[in-house]
């Protein structure tokens, strides 16, 4: 009844069902790929999302906090393209807080701490709110394969009957649940969260398609009950005292989901935290420890994140550190869990409550749930596209820690492009692919094609060479019409955006406009704000006649904030945009799909089994890989000028 490469037989499926995209996960990467893929599609009942527990959807499994360094532009970029994170984060957050405030706007990090248990069911209020949406609560036993491309999945119930989704794209997001191993001291039990199994039919069906998996690792603190800490006595970490939301439908409610309700942001009460610190005794006991410890004895063999090492890692890698800081996070407000930030750890659960109540403050601290590493498997990403679509098999898309990589706001940012592309492929459309020097979730995915990560990715600031123009303040100017020509404005909240949208850009010009013709000692004020003696408060007070009535007074400030970094940065932003036209011609100069080996041997071994490795689709992406350096791609441009595409790749690093 099936054909040979499907990777079930039919005569155990009961039903089928038809939609366009089948999303499977309903981690924040499943979340925002049906959502992208809801307002492209525009129609009801063209998306799957396929998850075990519908209950999951949106859980914030281990800090519960969005935003941050360079992922705080991540969530603006995805709410530039009418994506829900940020949407969620501002409805829930408890604290906010703009990161690294008193330097240049171009590393400002802006951050919530959310409530968790709010934030997953505001996601879900708004999944639930999709009708093109539908929810599929079933776990994911194979792939529908027909000529070589994806066109289904077959998924068992709860009630344990067989269906057969099918769809024209298929986005996986597994987070850490592939073959999941989850770690305390010697203990080891399968799952890729707490109390959640960790399914294995999709790495075997991965792995019967071709693709080569990884190991990683990751980890999670000790959560403390707030009554048994010395609260009162520690060192406060408090937010801003005007919190800045995420999204542009937030700052006057205008738009937002929750306006109707009269909500206004933020609105959730914003609450401090508090913070302590590891102790020399703490130390001691990790040190006499560490021969029970799953990373040092074996136990571990993925590798975690070295940007957020666990705390018995922190104490080996810094010996001759004899503390570090640890922030007590509440995780809601409805119960009394505190998030242990700082010291993400596996150790026996008897050395993990020895080393908390080392810290001050945290002598009698009761640890509600222990801290436990987490191994799983990845699809190493050199074998999917900047789109997220696996090359060697059409119609499948991965996106989130699937492809490597660590935290929400990376995963979602991938979710929003899987999901977009899903979307785009169902109706017969040409993909698409942000740039480097369009956003950071170009950044992220170009770094993912081109590079094989050894660790799980993180994003930061220095790994985009375009970060003058790629701030958060600016995400909606860099990204929102761009959403409109994807098609991604749609549905109310999409009208509400592009109304916001063209509203802020009037203002933008009026502003600029006014910088351009306004004198401030001698020099109009474009011309002033590039002086560092010249604040964002004097260009304000500068352009103060500027009508910002489109605008609510709070949004007119961010508006001529945004401006005023714009100017500030524009001599450095021409260099980087005279250099960029310089590689241009470099970076989007296509590449064959297959290149014959017979020409590549001239090529340095290396060079070829990069070459072989990656299948680069541009010289600008051949230029980023390990291996390859500018005189290899000097004379890769020759070998290909002088002999078009002939064979595969095969062999090519021989």
């Amino acid at each position: 009844m099936g054909d040979p490469g499907a990777s079930f037989t039919y005569d155990r499926v009961v039903r089928e069902r038809e939609y366009q995209v089948i999303v499977i996960g309903g981690g924040h990467a499943g979340v925002e790929a049906a959502w992208a893929a809801a307002n492209i599609l525009d129609a009801p009942g063209t998306v799957a999302l396929v998850t075990t527990d519908p209950s999951t959807i949106g859980v914030m499994s281990c800090n519960p906090a969005i935003g941050g360094l360079a992922k705080g532009q991540l969530v603006r970029e995805i709410d530039a393209l009418n994506g829900l994170m940020g949407l969620a984060a501002d409805a829930t957050g408890i604290q906010f807080k703009v990161l690294n405030a008193s330097k240049g706007e171009a590393v400002h990090g802006p951050r919530a701490q959310c409530d968790k248990h709010a934030y997953a069911r505001e996601v879900r209020r708004l999944i639930a709110g999709r009708p093109e949406i539908k929810i599929v609560g079933a776990t994911v036993e194979g792939f529908v394969v027909r000529g070589g491309e994806v066109v289904g999945v077959e998924v068992v119930t709860a009630g344990g009957e067989r269906v057969c989704l099918r769809g024209r794209a298929v986005v996986l997001t597994t987070g850490t649940f592939m073959r999941g191993l989850m770690h305390v001291g010697d203990v080891r039990r399968p799952g890729g969260r707490h109390g959640e199994s960790a399914p294995g039919a999709v790495a075997s069906a991965l792995m019967g398609l071709g693709l080569e998996l990884g190991r990683l690792k990751t980890g999670t603190p000790p959560r403390l009950d707030r009554r048994s800490i010395e609260w009162d006595a520690l060192e406060p970490a408090l937010g801003d005292e005007a919190p800045v939301p995420f999204s542009d439908l937030s700052m006057s409610g205008l738009g937002h989901p929750l306006a109707a309700s009269g909500a206004r942001f933020p609105v959730l009460e914003q609450v401090g935290c508090r913070q302590t610190r590891t102790t020399a005794a703490g130390h001691e006991l990790i040190r006499a420890n560490l021969h029970r410890a799953p990373m040092f004895t074996g136990q571990i063999t993925g590798v975690g994140p070295r940007y957020c090492p666990s705390i018995e890692d922190k104490v080996v890698r810094f010996a001759d550190r004899d503390s570090h800081p640890v922030f007590l996070e509440p995780e809601s407000l409805t119960d009394d869990w505190v998030y242990c930030n700082g010291i993400s750890t596996s150790l026996p659960a008897e050395v993990q409550e020895a080393v908390v109540r080392s810290m001050p403050g945290c002598a009698n601290a009761v640890i509600l749930r222990h801290g436990y590493a987490v191994e799983y498997d990845v699809v190493r990403p050199h074998q999917i596209e900047a789109s997220g679509a696996v090359k060697d098999a059409g119609g499948l898309y991965l996106a989130g820690q699937i492809n490597g990589t660590s935290g929400y706001e990376e995963a979602a940012a991938q979710g929003v492009v899987a999901g977009i592309n899903a979307a785009r492929r169902s109706l017969g459309l040409a993909g698409w692919v942000p740039g480097r020097d369009q956003a950071y979730a170009g950044v992220l995915m170009d770094d993912l094609v081109t590079k094989t990560p050894v660790e799980p990715y993180r994003m930061f600031t220095s790994r985009a060479e375009h970060r003058l123009v790629l701030r958060s303040d600016n995400a909606a100017e860099r990204l929102t019409g761009v959403a409109k020509d994807l098609g991604l404005l749609t549905g109310s909240l999409g009208r509400a955006r592009h109304e916001r949208f063209e509203a802020r850009r009037a203002v933008i010009e009026e502003v600029v406009r006014a910088a351009g013709s306004v004198r401030e000692g001698g020099v109009t004020l474009a011309r002033a704000a590039r002086r560092a003696d010249f604040s964002v408060d004097d260009f304000r007070r500068g352009v103060a006649s500027v009508d910002a009535g489109l605008v609510s007074r709070a949004e007119g400030l961010r508006v001529m904030g945004t401006v005023f970094a714009g100017l500030r940065y524009e001599p450095y932003v021409e260099r980087s945009a005279s250099e960029a036209r310089r590689r241009a011609e470099l970076e989007h100069r296509g590449l064959p799909a297959e290149l014959d080996a017979e020409v590549l041997r001239p090529l340095r071994a290396e060079a070829r089994e990069a070459l072989a490795r990656f299948r680069p689709r541009t010289f600008g992406q051949a230029a980023r890989l390990e291996g390859i350096t500018p005189a290899d791609l000097t004379l890769l441009a020759v070998l290909v000028s002088k002999r078009p595409p002939r064979a595969g790749l095969a062999g090519a690093g021989a």
